[in-house]
């Protein structure tokens, strides 16, 4: 069996370890907090957050949007699984033999 080398992978490594450290500064910041005065404090009332859709069409249109994503997830796990089979049809035929005369 013979492993395929990638010229490129120490190049995503390190675009990958330069997006993960460099490219993310908030998780590292440091937050300022601004001290304000009690009155200041009550004036203001927190906004009301609505966790869930407001209406039938909106539902909906999360479940519409869920059953899609998961759709489009089974159709390329069944492309891949016939990629696979594919691919060990034709080690097992010996098809990219590299002993060929």
């Amino acid at each position: 069996m013979r492993l395929i080398k990638f010229p490129g992978l120490s190049a995503v490594g390190i675009l990958v370890f330069f997006f993960l450290s460099v490219c993310q500064p908030s998780i590292c910041a440091r937050q300022v907090v601004r001290e304000e005065t009690g009155a200041a404090q009550t004036e203001h009332e927190p906004e009301q957050i609505v966790p869930g859709p407001r209406d039938i069409k909106e539902k909906t249109a999360i479940y519409v949007f869920v059953g899609w994503v998961w759709l489009s997830v089974f159709v390329l796990i069944f492309f891949l699984k016939l990629k696979i089979r594919e691919t060990d049809r034709l080690y097992q035929l010996k098809f990219f033999n590299s002993k060929r005369k």
